[in-house]
Order: C-alpha cells, then sequence, then structure tokens
C-alpha cells in the first residue's frame, strides 16, 4: 500500500503548529506499524508512506543538484511555472520519501504563511500552485517509475484542492484513476476562502465555480473541494467531528458536513513520542518519570530563577498557545484580577504565527500590573520544553480547539489541565469532579465558556494542590500514566486507508 502525505507543513521541515506535528510525524508511525500484526508492536509494515510539502527557506540546505528528480512545468493562469521537484530520505527513516516541490518566487521566504503576523497577500496563489505540482507528480511517478498511488492524504484548505483535480480535473489520467483520497481537517476556522479574482490561476472550468463545488458566498473556498470531493473526511477528535455539524463551531460549513456526515471521521491526534518525554527530554537537564516526578520542583526553581520571580515555593501554571482569540485569551485578560492574587506564578508563552496583534499591548499592560505573571512573545521550543515539564498547572481554556496537543503533553509531564469541555480538549482531559472520579481524573474541565466557570475551575485546582495533596499526586500519576500517543493515532489511520482500499 502506497500512501502519499502532502501538507504546507510537516515537522521537522516546517511547523506552526499541530498541523505541522501530525502531517510529519504520521509516516514515521504508519511506517512502524505492521497492518497484519495484531499485536501492538513494531515491526516491517506492508504500508509505504511518502511525504509532499513546500521546500520552504530553511531546508535548502538539506537539498543539494543530486536531489532534483525532475522539474515540472505548470500551467498557472495565463503563466507556465517550472517546478524542481527534489526528493530525499527522511531524515528519522530511510524507507520514507521526502518529496519538496521547489519554487522560489513563492516559497523561499522566511515565513510559511506569513510575516509579522501578516498573511502573504498571494497564499492562493501559492498553494494553487503547490497542489497543482503534487497531483502532477504523482502522475510523473506512476509514468517514469511505475508507483502506483493508492491514498493520498492531504491536510487543511492549503491542499484541498487536490481531491478537486484528482477526482475531476485530470481524472483520465491512469495514475488517478483508482486513486483515494482523505482529507484531514485540523482546524474548520482556516478554509482558504478568496475573492473570485483568483479563479483564473486554478486552470479549471467555471462549471466548478457552482454551491456544489467551490463557491462560498460569492468566494472561492478551497476547503469545500476537499470535503465534498475526497473519499473520507477526518477532524482531528471525535468532538470536534460532532461539534462542526453544528451551528456554533461550523463556520457556515455545518450543513455540508452534516450532509457527509456518512464518511467523516474523528480521530483523536496523539503527542510526538520521542520529541515529548520527560524520560528523555533533550531540552531539560533533569529528566523524569512517574516514580522521580518530584524532580520537576527543580526545572520549576530554575524558571523561577531565570523570571526572577519573588516567590519560590509556589507552584508554577504556565500557558503555551498562539496569540489567537480562539484559545481562550479573553477568558485570561478579564480575570487576570484573580490570577494576580492566587499563590502561584504564571508564565504565557506566545507564537506570532497569525496572531492577534491588535490585542498584545492591552493584554501585555495588564499583565505586567502583577508580579506573579509574566508574558513572552516568541517562538521557543527548548523554553516551551522546560515549562511544560516545571509547571504545576497548565491553561487551555480555548473557546474551541479541534484537538490541542499542549494538554497531552501537560499530562504526560504531570501538569494538570485546566481546559475547556470542547473538541480534543474534552476527549483528552477526565474533569475530576470529587471522590467517585479519583481513580480516573487527568485534570479540570469547566463546561461553561465564562469568566465564573474559568476562576472557579482555577480555585478548586488550587485548593486540591495546597489542602489536599493525596488527591492532587494522584491526579498527576493517572495523567502521566494515559497513552495519546501517536502510534495510537496511526493505528486509527491504518484502518481507515484499509477501509479505502476495500471498498475498491
Amino acid at each position: 500500500m502506497n500512501i502519499f502525505m502532502v501538507s504546507s507543513e510537516a515537522y521537522p521541515f516546517s511547523k506552526t503548529g499541530g498541523l505541522g506535528d501530525i502531517a510529519g510525524s504520521l509516516p514515521l508511525e504508519i511506517s512502524s506499524i505492521n497492518t497484519t500484526n495484531t499485536m501492538n508492536t513494531r515491526k516491517a509494515s506492508n504500508i509505504n508512506a511518502s511525504l509532499i510539502i513546500p521546500l520552504y527557506k530553511q531546508n535548502y540546505k538539506l537539498i543539494n543538484k543530486k536531489d532534483i528528480l525532475t522539474t515540472l512545468e505548470i500551467e498557472h493562469g495565463k503563466n507556465i511555472v517550472k517546478v524542481d521537484i527534489a526528493r530525499i530520505k527522511h531524515p528519522n527513516n530511510d524507507n520514507i520519501n521526502v518529496y519538496f516541490i521547489k519554487e522560489d518566487n513563492l516559497f523561499k521566504r522566511n515565513g510559511i504563511y506569513s510575516e509579522n503576523g501578516i498573511d502573504y497577500n498571494d497564499n492562493a496563489s501559492r498553494f494553487i500552485l503547490f497542489s497543482k505540482a503534487a497531483v502532477k507528480l504523482i502522475i510523473y511517478l506512476y509514468e517514469k517509475e511505475n508507483l502506483e498511488v493508492d491514498i493520498v492524504h492531504i491536510h487543511d484548505w492549503q491542499t484541498a484542492l487536490i481531491a478537486l483535480y484528482i477526482k475531476e480535473v485530470f481524472n483520465e489520467e491512469e495514475a488517478l484513476r483508482k486513486l483515494k483520497v482523505i482529507f484531514t481537517i485540523h482546524n474548520l476556522a482556516y478554509q482558504g476562502n478568496f475573492p473570485v479574482d483568483i479563479y483564473g490561476l486554478l486552470n479549471i472550468s467555471w462549471k466548478f465555480f457552482v454551491h456544489s463545488r467551490l463557491e462560498f458566498y460569492g468566494n472561492v473556498s478551497f476547503i469545500k473541494a476537499g470535503i465534498i470531493l475526497s473519499d473520507i473526511v477526518t477532524t482531528v477528535s471525535p468532538s470536534y467531528a460532532k461539534e462542526i455539524q453544528g451551528e456554533e463551531f461550523g463556520c457556515g460549513l455545518n450543513n455540508l458536513l452534516s450532509d457527509v456526515s456518512s464518511k467523516l471521521y474523528g480521530i483523536l491526534n496523539g503527542g510526538h513520542d520521542e520529541e515529548w518525554d520527560p524520560k528523555t527530554d533533550k531540552y531539560i537537564k533533569n529528566n523524569y518519570d512517574i516514580n522521580t516526578v518530584s524532580k520537576k520542583k527543580i526545572i520549576r526553581n530554575s524558571l523561577y530563577k531565570e523570571f526572577g520571580f519573588i516567590n519560590k515555593s509556589c507552584p508554577l501554571v504556565t500557558m503555551i498557545s498562539r496569540f489567537d482569540p480562539q484559545k481562550g485569551l479573553d477568558l485570561i485578560y478579564q480575570s487576570f484580577f484573580e490570577i494576580a492574587t492566587y499563590n502561584a506564578n504564571f508564565i504565557f508563552l506566545f507564537s506570532k504565527n497569525n496572531y492577534f496583534k491588535d490585542f498584545e499591548e492591552d493584554f501585555i499592560d495588564r499583565a505586567n500590573r502583577a508580579k506573579n505573571i509574566k508574558v513572552l512573545f516568541t517562538f521557543d521550543e527548548s523554553l516551551a520544553h522546560r515549562l511544560t515539564a516545571g509547571s504545576d498547572m497548565y491553561l487551555m481554556p480555548s473557546r474551541f480547539e479541534p484537538c490541542g496537543l499542549n494538554q497531552i503533553y501537560s499530562m504526560k509531564y504531570g501538569s494538570i489541565p485546566i481546559v475547556h469541555a470542547v473538541g480534543g480538549l474534552k476527549d483528552t482531559v477526565i474533569n475530576y469532579n470529587g471522590a467517585k472520579t479519583i481513580n480516573k481524573a487527568t485534570g479540570f474541565v469547566f463546561n461553561e465558556y465564562c469568566i465564573k466557570s474559568f476562576v472557579q475551575t482555577m480555585d478548586l485546582a488550587f485548593d486540591l494542590y495546597y489542602n489536599k495533596k493525596d488527591i492532587w499526586n494522584k491526579l498527576v500519576a493517572n495523567a502521566m500514566s494515559k497513552d495519546y500517543s501517536l502510534h495510537r493515532c496511526a493505528l486509527e489511520y491504518t484502518k481507515l486507508y484499509k477501509k479505502l482500499l476495500s471498498d475498491k
């Protein structure tokens, strides 16, 4: 079985968030699964996974002239664009081919989608070309190397047009006739909706600009192509798959998603097993496990010294996130008075990828009024790991959350999450609700998205931390024992792959 993963980003080559983590890690995990073995072991697999991504500026050092497989001529509006295809072996698995789509004018930039919080104004053009090139590459490999791809797994709006090109534009190509397509929605809020004046870049008939294909309130909607034309649509958690069929979280596409519910699946994302493990984490000096969790205090004390906190005997609460309204920034902002009164220190680490720039100054100004709150705006992988390892609690009060990975990482590191009951947060964090839940609970979950509910939940968490240490320690043990691994996620996807091929 040959699977091609196509994504606009993929770790370790490129990453802005959970999309990069999953698209980059799934090929590795899928390749490790023996689909004929019912035991949960990792042996050689009969699934061959490959990855197609754009060649961004930071990855030019990975390729040289001998890696250029071919040059494809892509019709792009009124122009013919020459696109180089570079092929290398994945640095973590020689059995996985990585194909880079190389087009310097579109992809050799400082950012992936944006710079300084501002989206590139030609993102539609960039990912239209990328989608065409990915399909042309599959055709090339079939004709020149006799490689028959069975399934193309595409991710988010940036690759959604691939479903249209495979199923209805180039569908007479021999390489594509039996090809199955899976489309994964990582966040429905990002849809790839563009003004109709970009339509000429698609090089397709106007017959596709109808409600049943690409038209969405007068705009061109990339994501609709993926939803309508893929054989299977997945989201990154079971609860999110249900939520997006309703008006509150459906982002205007809820009726469409309800119509395709028979092919809509929710598969819970998994944490990156090797990169995020307190026993082996390369970013922390004092590695630990469930039996040596007391070492967290050493890491915490180091952070307190680094950030100059006065009170060094209290718990640390962290949040690592995009600075985005989705992430519950309004709840944090409006509860800064209460946060300032807790006998605890708080560190907020925000990245500036597509961030809510207009709110930054007010947020920092209010946070700076308290001595126990620090706010940083930077992408710092090392600090993210150290904060997760050193914290006692982790805040994730998202307004909506397709899956989320940070709450998974925090539990694995013994940092108890405080989350809103939506999407993947609801699917992964088991709420503490008294003695009857003590053997299963892994965190604190509030149902109503409001300041009162959020603060009451924090109050409960601090009460347990200070006054009921035996219960708190049990929550930490429960959280660290949960399995939300990528391997578990990959097993679910292999089941879908097999289902697709058995339906041929």
